[in-house]
């Protein structure tokens, strides 16, 4: 009896050991892959990849009090690695070799719009030396070039602040979405434990029960 019943409670032990642990941390090294990012074998099932995945998510989320000494910049670059590793390990990749890097998206967008500001205020200034106006008008013409740098500054000061802001909420949308679909799966996962159990326990009172009914019940019910 001491046996079944160490045999029942032995997944729920297995469980909490594994959810106290952070045994699994980001490789150091460049390109990892899906099952180095997970510490798991080409092997793995289904059911494992899911469980592996929980305790990443619940290491490596940008939220998460295991990461504070990290950059917030590493903290999501990690879970969107993570993320697209789950995807892919499940099979839902889109064919890319890892997620889309924004910052380094973003950077680029600013270089070129910065390129584009000096383009149009060197050829503001090419204009300026060769206009011909008289004394009396050279100011006016002072004025509008003036008018126009600031407006051309006041235009291109939202595009270069703007992006960033919007690439920071966009990340922390899908680091909030992936949570709750990872907080979704967990309560199904735990579900799924908790009928298994159930039912292990029911066979175990209905052997039980078995066990312990006299021997000789069933020839008194036929007499």
């Amino acid at each position: 009896m001491h046996l079944h019943h160490s045999a029942l409670v032995r997944p729920r032990t297995h469980q909490i050991r594994c959810a106290s642990t952070s045994s699994y941390p980001f490789p150091t090294h460049a390109r990892p892959t899906p099952h180095q990012i997970f510490h798991l074998p080409a092997s793995a099932t289904p059911q494992q990849i899911k469980a592996r995945y929980y305790e990443l998510v619940r290491i490596h989320h940008p939220d998460s009090p295991f990461g504070r000494d990290l950059s917030p910049a590493i903290r999501r670059s990690r879970f969107q690695a993570i993320t697209a590793a789950y995807d892919t390990l499940r099979g839902k990749t889109s064919g890319s070799n890892g997620p889309v890097d924004v910052y380094r998206a973003e950077l680029e967008r600013r270089r070129r719009a910065r390129a584009a500001y000096e383009a149009s205020r060197r050829r503001a200034g090419a204009q300026a030396e060769v206009w011909t106006a008289s004394a009396d008008d050279r100011w006016k013409d002072r004025i509008i070039l003036f008018v126009g740098i600031m407006a051309l500054g006041a235009g291109l000061g939202p595009m270069l602040v703007w992006p960033s802001y919007t690439a920071s909420r966009q990340a922390h949308v899908v680091a909030s979405q992936n949570l709750a679909q990872a907080r979704r799966e967990a309560r199904e996962f735990g579900e799924e434990r908790r009928q298994e159990i159930h039912k292990r326990v029911q066979e175990y009172n209905a052997l039980k029960e078995a066990r312990e009914r006299p021997p000789d019940s069933g020839r008194t019910a036929t007499t």
